[in-house]
């Protein structure tokens, strides 16, 4: 079982950390608050969407045909591991730059990573997508960000809006898929992560990363 963490000490030294999670638990904010800390490089998943033509469609009962955006395969996780590889190897990459708002990848950007600084990677599936780099990391840690669900769905809703430009009456629609993918795919690394850490109303950063 993983282990369940409250403060940073509880975190294992490595030079890659997974952070996975279902949508909108806190892992962009714990992945910045870690690597701040670590001096450390992030690198999120968000950047390696496929374009929206190449998003599997299912059909649903409830809702009839739909894109499902929560499938690890709306990832292009080849690029993702080439990036990886080439930061871990050589210490620079070109990364994708994804417009949500426009569904597609719009450039590349350059990204560099020092000799011995740590590398935080995040995002829905990382767990899941460890054996795409994990020949070319020498230690790695693995950890699940859970928040309360009531939480996740109010992050959601300003995320969606605010930041991606989505339409707000479509917000329900979302996450009625971004809830069935955590079912299907999301939850369950859970079980392969290293370490746990559950975010409550509560959570203090500042106690976590001794601040306070």
């Amino acid at each position: 079982m993983p282990a369940l963490i409250s403060r940073i000490d509880d975190l294992p030294p490595a030079q890659v950390y997974l952070v996975a999670g279902p949508a909108a638990s806190g892992k962009t904010t714990f992945s910045s608050q870690l690597a701040s800390h670590l001096h450390a490089a992030v690198l999120s998943m968000d950047h390696y969407f496929v374009d929206e033509e190449h998003i599997t469609v299912e059909h649903d009962e409830k809702y009839g045909a739909a894109p499902q955006w929560e499938s690890p395969d709306a990832y292009d996780i080849q690029a993702l591991g080439q990036n990886i590889r080439e930061l871990l190897q050589d210490g620079e990459t070109l990364i994708p730059q994804y417009s949500f708002v426009l569904n597609r990848r719009v450039g590349y950007q350059p990204m560099h990573l020092r000799p011995e600084q740590p590398l935080v990677i995040e995002g829905l599936y990382t767990i899941r997508c460890e054996q795409f780099f994990r020949d070319y990391v020498h230690s790695l840690v693995k950890v699940f960000v859970v928040a309360d669900l009531d939480i996740r769905r109010a992050r959601a809703r300003v995320r969606d809006v605010e930041e991606r430009g989505k339409a707000l009456e479509v917000f329900e629609l979302r996450r009625y898929f971004v809830e069935l993918g955590e079912q299907r795919w999301g939850m369950m690394q859970e079980r392969d992560a290293d370490c746990v850490l559950e975010i409550h109303n509560d959570f203090s950063y500042d106690i976590f990363f001794g601040r306070a």
